[in-house]
């Protein structure tokens, strides 16, 4: 078979960036979020990119406390956002059934306090390709309770934080 010139040559360099890629994606698992932002220009998918090496950073850190007993659990990939697992140890579907109104005073409450990982600098990536960040509320079996979201315009108004704030 006959070679055109230039056959195969694109090929290794796809590969070589794509190696730098992974390589510095098990450094983001060291928790540097610089590196989280470097990566989301790697492999020309910068919203991938981004979200991978937010999951990688966020993952090294979990389970960790929320708040009012609670506890993030995982944290993940999902379409374009990271989703954020939060699991409520002492609660079901059940009681959140028994008191409606509680849960859905939680839960704006929850969607309230979404403004705040704008200025998470791990998630800045992911906001900034258009990405977005879901908290997934689930009861000690796993069952969802609801779910809130953080588009990227939401915080195009919110200030932001020099401290970087729990996920």
């Amino acid at each position: 078979m006959h070679r055109r010139p230039g056959d195969g040559e694109r090929a290794p360099a796809k590969a070589s960036l794509r190696g730098r890629c992974t390589a510095a994606s098990g450094a983001v698992r060291g928790g540097l979020p610089l590196l989280a932002m470097l990566l989301a220009g790697c492999a020309g998918d910068a919203p991938d990119a981004a979200r991978q090496a937010a999951v990688a950073a966020l993952g090294d850190t979990l389970p960790m406390p929320y708040r009012d007993g609670l506890v993030v659990e995982s944290a993940r990939s999902e379409g374009r956002d990271v989703v954020l697992s939060i699991r409520f140890p002492e609660a079901t579907v059940a009681m959140a059934e028994a008191k409606p109104m509680l849960f859905q005073a939680l839960r704006e409450d929850e969607q309230a306090a979404m403004r705040e990982l704008c200025g998470l600098a791990v998630l800045e990536p992911v906001l900034a390709t258009g990405g977005g960040v879901r908290r997934r509320f689930i009861d000690a079996d796993g069952a969802p309770f609801f779910e809130t979201r953080l588009a990227p315009d939401d915080c195009l108004s919110s200030p932001r934080s020099s401290q970087d704030p729990s996920p």
